[in-house]
C-alpha cells in the first residue's frame, strides 16, 4: 500500500464499502484527513494498520468494542484476551445449543412413547416441564478462562478499606488516559474480614500496558490468569459469594483453587451518568481447576 490511501482506493484493496469505512471512523476507531486537491478522504499508515485490524477481527465477528481495545493499545496481549472472549463466547453459544438439543431429545424420547391417540394436553404438559426445567442445566456462574495480566494496585486496611483501596488507582488512570483499555479488580487481603467492625483489606487493581511507567505510590505485580468462576453480583455482595461458593460445592467438574486470589471485577455502567445509578457493577470470580 501507499503511505497515504484515498477511500475508494481503501474500499478496493481492503474488500470494504465506503460506508463501513466511515461508520468505522465515526466511531472513533481511527481518522481520516482530506485530500485539498480531490477532497476524498485520505488514510495514513495508522489509520491503515488500524483498517487492516478492524477488518480482520471483524472476520471473527469480534464486536467492534472490542476491538476499540485493541486499536487503543495494538500490542499481542490485548489482541490475546479479545481472541479469548470470542473464543468464551462461542463455547456459551455451543452449550447453549446442546441444552436446547437435550431438551428436544428428551420431548422426544417421550413422544416416541405415545401413540396418535395419545392426550395433547399430556404431551404439552410434558414439554412445558422440559422446557422449564433448567435446575440442573443452567448455573448461576460461568468457567472463564482470564490471560495474565500486568497490574498496578494499591491496598489499604481499615473499617471500610474499599473506596481508600480503589481512589488513588482510579485517578492515576484517568490523569493518565487509560481509562478505555483498563479492566479494575478488587479483592480482599490480610487481614481478611472476621468480626464486625474490626479493620480488614482490600486491594484495587488496574490492567496496564506493558510500555506504561507506574507511580511510585502504587504497587506492580502480574496477575495469574486462569480458570475461574464467574458470577454476576447483585446488590448484596456477600449474599452474592454465598452463591457462588454453594453452586461450586455442587459443581461436578470443578472446586476452588486456593492457591489463588478471588477477584470482584468492577466493570463501568455506562448509563450511570444519565440514570444516576451505580457507577460500577460487580462480576464475581472464584479462582477454580478440574477435580
Amino acid at each position: 500500500m501507499n503511505r497515504s490511501v484515498t477511500i475508494n482506493k481503501m474500499s478496493e484493496q481492503m474488500g470494504l464499502t465506503s460506508r463501513t469505512l466511515r461508520h468505522w471512523e465515526s466511531e472513533g476507531l481511527f481518522r481520516s484527513e482530506r485530500d485539498p486537491s480531490s477532497g476524498w478522504r485520505v488514510y495514513d499508515e495508522n489509520a491503515i494498520l488500524s483498517i487492516r485490524i478492524i477488518a480482520l477481527l471483524r472476520k471473527f465477528d469480534i464486536p467492534l468494542k472490542e476491538i476499540k481495545t485493541v486499536i487503543a493499545n495494538i500490542n499481542a496481549l490485548k489482541l490475546y484476551t479479545v481472541i479469548n472472549n470470542r473464543i468464551l463466547a462461542l463455547e456459551a453459544q455451543k452449550e447453549e445449543i446442546i441444552r436446547y438439543q437435550n431438551r428436544l431429545e428428551r420431548i422426544l424420547k417421550y413422544l416416541r412413547l405415545q401413540d396418535s391417540n395419545s392426550c395433547m394436553d399430556k404431551i404439552l404438559a410434558e414439554m412445558e416441564a422440559v422446557y422449564m426445567d433448567n435446575r440442573i442445566e443452567n448455573k448461576m456462574y460461568k468457567i472463564v478462562n482470564l490471560p495474565p495480566m500486568r497490574v498496578a494496585y494499591h491496598i489499604s486496611v481499615s473499617t471500610s478499606p474499599e473506596d481508600e483501596a480503589m481512589t488513588p488507582v482510579m485517578e492515576w488512570i484517568l490523569s493518565s488516559n487509560l481509562e478505555g483499555t483498563a479492566r479494575f479488580f478488587g479483592g480482599n487481603v490480610k487481614p481478611f474480614p472476621g468480626r464486625i467492625g474490626a479493620p480488614y483489606g482490600y486491594g484495587m487493581c488496574t490492567t496496564i500496558p506493558e510500555s506504561i511507567h507506574v507511580p511510585k505510590h502504587l504497587k506492580e505485580m502480574v496477575l495469574p490468569g486462569g480458570l475461574y468462576a464467574m458470577m454476576e453480583s447483585s446488590d448484596d455482595v456477600g449474599e452474592s459469594w454465598k452463591i457462588l461458593m454453594k453452586g461450586l460445592t455442587e459443581d461436578d467438574k470443578y472446586h476452588s483453587d486456593r492457591s489463588r486470589l478471588c477477584l470482584e471485577e468492577h466493570i463501568r455502567n455506562e448509563s450511570s451518568a444519565s440514570s444516576g445509578g451505580m457507577l460500577y457493577h460487580l462480576n464475581l470470580l472464584e479462582p477454580v481447576k478440574l477435580k
